[in-house]
């Protein structure tokens, strides 16, 4: 998440340099400490931006989704009943 892609920034502006010392590791998400390359450091920074930009896109669909759903919903009791959020099993 974003979280980690802003730990990533300084450690990738700083293998961009070269200056990345040689026995540099990343710690997984499983608290692995798994040793790196500036390349695998470069893969990860996408991988990550993907994985937001995939997510950003179906948060944008489910609230088109949601805003289209409400302005079609004409009783009141329709209105307050409506489920915000993701349908099960999405």
């Amino acid at each position: 998440g974003k979280a980690s892609k802003d730990r990533l920034t300084p450690v990738l502006t700083v293998a961009n340099a070269g200056l990345l010392p040689d026995s540099f590791f990343w710690t997984d998400a499983d608290n692995n400490d798994v040793p790196v390359t500036a390349e695998d450091l470069a893969a990860l920074d996408t991988a990550m931006t993907q994985a937001m930009v995939i997510q950003g896109v179906k948060i944008h669909e489910r609230q088109r989704q949601m805003k289209k759903d409400i302005g079609e919903l004409t009783k009141v009791s329709d209105i307050l009943n409506y489920s915000v959020g993701w349908p099960e099993g999405s």
